[in-house]
């Protein structure tokens, strides 16, 4: 039997260095068997971990976020709903190419062919990630000029129309590229709202107490979105300079939102009420944004980004029942948001930076509310902070401190209010080889209230509540403690452990209260009660068969805690598990997330979600990537997750009906051209958000 040497390439240049300075005759002529000189394909360092991907990996995926979940990188989890990218414990993760951010559709262009390696990065110190606390940067191939285009298709069936088709085409010449995304995503259903079963704590008409059971039970919905987004780029990319100009629009607009069904009160032995729900709504959005990055003499370098959104929004409420008046209005909105970030930093050496920086801007709010209600908002919510950072660095040991004041200052509808805090963040990373690697995180912050949460309106929800908010409310401060620990002992295994607690002190919470002398009940927001969390796990990457079949498993145990006049906690387990088989030009992938339950930050209610799973059949070559998903086909039914909230004057059981976790089959295909020379491809341009909305919900 042959065997087979495999060195990886530090030490085969090592061993081949040590043969060469051996005395001539002390070296016996010997017949070798094969010998296979592996590339290091995963490494971590104090300041970055790093992944190659494989032929086969890239191969087999449709853009940048398919990319990261074929190769399963330990330290970060990918939902298989939204795609969106997270750390293993739900943490935020930005996701930039070629030290450029990037949003998700924006990555749907990417040609995966290009990518060369994929860094994690924790605290990264390079100012063009804009003090993003983890960074995934996906490194691209840069050319002279020419350009693409690429085509993707995607459908879904047994759920409804759900399509989407975008093109996006980039041109680079010399130092400029020129990105270039336009997109229609439309979707059809008759499967989407709620059943509602609540319980009502009121008095009667002579102050005595009495309860109300009140049922919505689902019937039948139908739901229209229509969505077009528009985006051009600009982009300027030398050694020491980078210039980005974004602008973009994006009609949006759900012309059908409507379910109904049977509403029954326990106290009422008349069954024969029915409810009907409609909120169709039509928004325009404009987006401008721009990155100005100058590698300055002397070890500096400034970076400056300026950010504005502005949404036109209509939106129409109209709820009915049989033998009852309607609750009606509409709401004209135009939203505004601008910010301004800019960072300065300054190398000493090799092992020693500082930075300073700051950042604010504004959000601004003009509604209109019409009908039943006549309410004229106008709403500022600004914000200020100012920063210093400090970084050491050696071969092993990386330490991260910053620390700062923000300002923040709302008017609503002329009730002022200003808050001034401090807040810090710590990263040590401890790398004693390129196998292994320590992380310990900790940071002080503040959560503030949405716009939205701080309305002074009150509006009609049904007949037994309305909603508000609360300009009064006050910020909250959280502290968050991380740690993790990262195994890489060979190309075929990956493995991060982890562990958080978080806390939220004197938290914003949605409650309920007695209204109209408690005939009705009203929704608002106080400061109540602490919210704690934790999570324990790990995370395991394996491959075998030659890279050929890649395991992922993702166990997870959480706990819950919520104090106050909510008093709740809960600890579940969960698991995420995937495994991909690749067989030349195609590919095959199966996965499974297990049922979650969790409790919501800034309200009494306990979510419980159901399992998903899928299994997928691909095919790929260098210009075409067509796959087949079939999702959930255990599922029974609609249901796609359970609300439960006690109170003391209000509890609810809600069911919330959807197709995300319904059985569907999925069909995407891609397809990518090319013209002229190679040109740098990443980076990809594409849909982008409007201002943020203040409208009651």
């Amino acid at each position: 039997m042959r065997k087979t040497a495999i060195f990886f390439l530090p030490m085969a240049s090592a061993a081949l260095t040590a043969m060469a300075q051996e005395p001539a005759d002390s070296l016996k002529t010997q017949e070798l068997s094969e010998v296979v000189v592996q590339a290091e394909m995963q490494r971590t360092a104090p300041t970055v971990t790093t992944y190659m991907p494989t032929g086969r990996q890239k191969n087999a995926a449709q853009n940048a976020v398919d990319l990261l979940r074929q190769m399963a990188i330990p330290q970060i989890r990918i939902n298989p709903i939204d795609d969106s990218v997270t750390d293993n414990t739900g943490g935020e993760v930005a996701v930039y190419i070629n030290f450029l951010e990037a949003s998700k559709e924006e990555m749907e262009g990417l040609r995966t062919a290009d990518v060369r390696r994929v860094e994690f990065l924790e605290f990264p110190t390079d100012p063009r990630f804009r003090g993003a606390q983890r960074v995934v940067n996906i490194i691209v191939q840069e050319y002279a000029y020419g350009g693409y285009t690429k085509v993707t298709a995607n459908e879904n069936f047994l759920t409804g129309l759900s399509s989407r088709v975008n093109v996006f085409s980039k041109f680079t010449y010399r130092k400029m590229t020129y990105d270039l995304y336009a997109g229609a995503n439309n979707w059809n259903g008759h499967h989407n709202g709620y059943s509602t079963e609540g319980t009502y704590r009121l008095k009667d008409m002579t102050g005595d107490d009495y309860t109300v059971r009140r049922s919505e039970t689902f019937g039948s919905s139908h739901y229209v979105q229509n969505q077009y987004p528009l985006t051009f780029r600009a982009t300027y990319n030398s050694d020491k300079i980078q210039i980005r100009n974004l602008v973009a629009f994006t009609n949006s607009g759900v012309p059908e939102n409507e379910y109904s069904g049977a509403l029954r009160y326990s106290n009422n032995t008349f069954d024969g009420y029915e409810f009907v729900r409609r909120n169709p709504v039509r928004s325009n959005s404009m987006a401008y944004s721009g990155t100005y990055f100058f590698a300055l003499p002397k070890g500096f370098s400034f970076d400056f980004t300026p950010i504005f959104n502005y949404t036109h929004g209509n939106d129409y409420t109209d709820y009915s029942v049989s033998g009852m008046d309607r609750i009606t209005r509409h709401v004209r909105e135009n939203a505004y948001n601008y910010r301004l970030n800019l960072y300065l930093r300054k190398n000493f050496g090799q092992k020693h930076s500082v930075m300073i920086g700051g950042n604010g801007g504004d959000n601004i709010n003009r509604l209109e509310y019409t009908g039943e209600n006549g309410f004229r908002d106008r709403f500022h919510n600004a914000f200020a902070c100012g920063m210093a950072g400090y970084n050491f660095q050696t071969q092993k040991i990386s330490v991260n401190l910053d620390a700062g004041l923000a300002w923040e200052g709302s008017d609503i509808n002329g009730q002022k209010k200003n808050d001034t805090y401090p807040f810090t963040h710590l990263n040590v990373r401890y790398s004693p080889d390129r196998k292994n690697s320590f992380s310990l995180y900790f940071q002080y912050a503040t959560n503030s209230p949405g716009v939205s949460q701080k309305s002074s309106d009150i509006l009609q929800e049904n007949e037994l509540m309305y909603i508000s908010g609360n300009p009064l409310v006050e910020n909250c401060r959280h502290t968050t403690v991380n740690l993790a620990y990262t195994w890489l002992p060979s190309n075929a295994l990956g493995l991060s452990a982890y562990g958080r607690f978080f806390g939220m002190y004197d938290r914003l919470l949605l409650t309920y209260i007695p209204y109209e002398e408690g005939h009705a009940l009203l929704r608002t927001y106080v400061n109540n009660g602490d919210y704690l969390n934790g999570d324990l796990g790990v995370a395991v990457n394996w491959k075998l068969l030659g890279g050929n079949l890649q395991l992922y498993a993702n166990p997870k145990l959480s706990f819950y805690k919520s104090t106050g006049i909510y008093s709740s906690s809960c600890t579940p387990f969960s698991a995420a598990l995937q495994a991909s088989y690749y067989l030349g030009n195609y590919y095959f992938q199966a996965y499974y997330e297990s049922a979650g339950k969790s409790i919501y930050t800034s309200s009494p209610r306990i979510n419980k979600d159901r399992n998903y799973h899928s299994v997928t059949v691909g095919w790929a070559n260098s210009d075409w990537n067509v796959r087949l998903t079939a999702a959930n086909f255990f599922n029974k039914g609609w249901d796609c997750a359970t609300n439960i909230t006690e109170s003391p004057y209000y509890s609810e059981t809600q069911t919330i009906i959807g197709t995300s976790v319904h059985p569907r089959l999925n069909i995407t295909a891609t397809y990518t051209f090319g013209y002229g020379k190679k040109v740098q491809r990443g980076n990809e341009v594409g849909e982008q958000s409007g201002a943020s909305s203040a409208i009651l919900k």
